[in-house]
């Protein structure tokens, strides 16, 4: 989930269709865990955090297809397939404080930006500035001083420890990585 600029929403899903006749709305969750979307009572919904209105959640439940999991949500004020389908394209947002507790080693990928990204061997690579959502996994931009960004990708074999308490993330060095 991704933290929007000067707010307490997070972004937590997109809409991306409707599901039946009576207004669902088919929720891509930006989670790992899409059951963080189940259990809300209010979204905001907008093309950004500070246009986004709120709605309260009549029914939540998660919904399997061949691409992964998805949520099928009902909203107050979308009765109908019609509505939902203008609401296609929006960002889903949730109070920070709304959602479920992170288990112990969990953590929001917002509270990475900033972190110092180094090597195994101490070598300080950069700044963690964004984190980019891929099909095969997140990538990690990370701000170097004097070279462009660096592209790390976000998976075991690279990134060997995280921890977003003292905002450090360690990565091994393989060849080319950050040429």
């Amino acid at each position: 989930m991704q933290r929007t600029a000067g707010t307490d929403l997070l972004l937590v899903g997109r809409v991306i269709g409707t599901h039946g006749l009576w207004g669902e709305l088919k929720v891509v969750c930006e989670s790992d865990s899409p059951s963080r979307l189940v259990e809300l009572e209010t979204v905001w919904l907008g093309n950004s955090s500070s246009t986004a209105a709120s709605r309260s959640v009549r029914s939540a439940r998660s919904h399997r297809t061949k691409h992964g999991i998805s949520i099928l949500m009902q909203l107050d004020g979308v009765p109908d397939v019609d509505r939902a389908a203008r609401m296609r394209g929006l960002k889903v947002y949730a109070r920070s404080e709304d959602l479920p507790p992170l288990a112990s080693g969990e953590y929001f990928l917002h509270d990475l930006i900033g972190a110092v990204v180094s090597t195994e061997a101490g070598t300080v690579v950069g700044e963690l500035k964004d984190i980019w959502s891929a099909p095969a996994s997140d990538v990690y931009v990370v701000r170097r001083s004097g070279c462009p960004d660096a592209l790390i990708p976000a998976v075991p074999a690279i990134v060997t420890s995280v921890d977003a308490a003292t905002g450090r993330v360690v990565i091994q060095e393989l060849e080319g990585l950050l040429d």
